[in-house]
């Protein structure tokens, strides 16, 4: 019994972080939208980051991408994030913005000889995105910029969790729709 009552009490925290749809009431503009959690890949320098919004009173669905890193980068009109798909078909995102944000945050400590230091730490972000009218298995993201290329593998709980929440949505625009 304690064995279940433990499962359980690990089970339920679990659960309770997974990324969900959710029903966004815009009072200001009057309109109503389905708006996913952010799923977030963590990479060695970077993080990318998916989330799934509907287009208000349409079946229409994008896909925004937000591509974080402690490196900074240029980009120009061609540049893009390019997603792969388990069957090699692909996805480009375009960047919504030719200026990537820079966010400073300085972090405080104390070095060894009790002396008051501050560490500067400065990521630069990024966001994409593009109507999507299928969503497959996610494998791999590509994100160009001014100097080159930089390949992600995606790991396959993620790309579940995501391919979920986009058939998730799909339900829920065509049961609004009838």
């Amino acid at each position: 019994m304690k064995k279940i009552l433990l499962i359980f009490i690990l089970i339920i925290p679990i659960l309770s972080c997974a990324a969900k749809v959710h029903l966004i009431n815009d009072s200001f503009y009057g309109q109503k939208f389905y708006q996913t959690d952010y799923i977030s890949l963590n990479y060695w320098s970077a993080t990318v980051k998916f989330r799934l919004k509907s287009v208000s009173g349409t079946d229409k669905i994008i896909l925004e991408a937000q591509y974080i890193t402690d490196e900074s980068f240029s980009i120009n009109p061609n540049s893009k994030i390019v997603l792969k798909f388990d069957d090699n078909t692909y996805i480009s995102l375009n960047y919504t913005s030719l200026l990537p944000k820079t966010e400073t945050e300085v972090i405080y400590g104390t070095s060894i000889y009790f002396m008051d230091t501050s560490y500067v730490d400065r990521s630069y972000s990024i966001n994409a995105e593009n109507i999507v009218k299928e969503l497959k298995n996610l494998t791999d993201i590509r994100v160009e910029t001014v100097e080159g290329f930089k390949n992600f593998t995606v790991k396959k709980d993620a790309a579940a969790d995501l391919l979920r929440l986009y058939n998730e949505m799909k339900t829920l625009l065509s049961e609004n729709q009838n």
